[in-house]
């Protein structure tokens, strides 16, 4: 794997660095991208997780596609190819349905959705002379399954599955796999609302077959999984990470 690159977005922390940190171990340069200039400037001790483990890590917004296709064709000039995609970066919401303003919904369908696509795109576009790529969607089981506070989220999620299984078939012939994977319940800091409320998070547990949450590193291994040449028959498929949740 020495010679094969990844960029991940949103790779700072959560299932993001998780991912990083699994690919790094297995061997694969790793390049990742957040918005945070306070933890990716240089000497900053934010990073130095990526740092000892060779990470490189970016300031960009996945909404701004000039900069990110900037980063993608940077890492292409340098090594030759970018060898997979993975489209992390997300926010969520738990504000009712009734009380989502325009803004709101906005960000979230500018960051869940619209920024994968145009990841995608460009990737697809610096790509395709060089024989094809991989792309891994990392969407939610929030977007197979519903649940309350989670209506535009959940909406995004389940646009990420479907583009991802199009786009699976329109590029095919060009040499792409794109595939998704769907986490659960993982333990970061977007479900610190959750454990702090002590019944609720119980609650959730005695939903979860395996009574855990999952945590970033459990991303990794399908991820990794997906990237190899083993998946190389592997394409328009959903892979679900939840401790057995949407099997009831």
């Amino acid at each position: 794997m020495a010679t094969k690159t990844v960029l991940i977005t949103g790779a700072t922390r959560g299932i993001g660095r998780g991912i990083a940190l699994g690919f790094a171990a297995a061997g694969y340069q790793v390049y990742g991208t957040g918005r945070a200039s306070t933890t990716l400037s240089t000497g900053s001790s934010g990073n130095d997780w990526a740092k000892e483990k060779g990470i490189v890590l970016k300031q960009a917004d996945v909404s701004d596609q000039p900069a990110m296709a900037a980063i993608m064709k940077e890492i292409q000039e340098k090594h030759g190819r970018l060898d997979c995609l993975i489209n992390n970066a997300g926010v969520a919401s738990n504000t009712p349905a009734s009380g989502l303003d325009d803004d709101e919904i906005a960000k979230i369908i500018d960051t869940n959705f619209k920024a994968v696509f145009q990841c995608c795109q460009s990737y697809y576009k610096m790509q395709r002379k060089s024989g094809g790529g991989c792309i891994i969607n990392i969407s939610s089981v929030l977007g197979i399954v519903g649940t309350s506070l989670a209506s535009v989220y959940s909406g995004t999620k389940g646009a990420v599955i479907s583009m991802t299984k199009a786009l699976a078939i329109e590029w095919a012939n060009s040499g792409f796999r794109v595939n998704a994977i769907c986490p659960g319940f993982i333990d970061t800091d977007m479900t610190e609302m959750i454990k702090k409320r002590e019944a609720v998070y119980q609650k959730m547990l005695e939903y979860i077959p395996l009574k855990r949450l999952g945590t970033p590193e459990d991303l990794a291994a399908p991820a990794l999984m997906l990237a190899s040449d083993g998946a190389s028959y592997i394409t328009g498929q959903i892979i679900v990470v939840d401790g057995g949740l949407t099997a009831q």
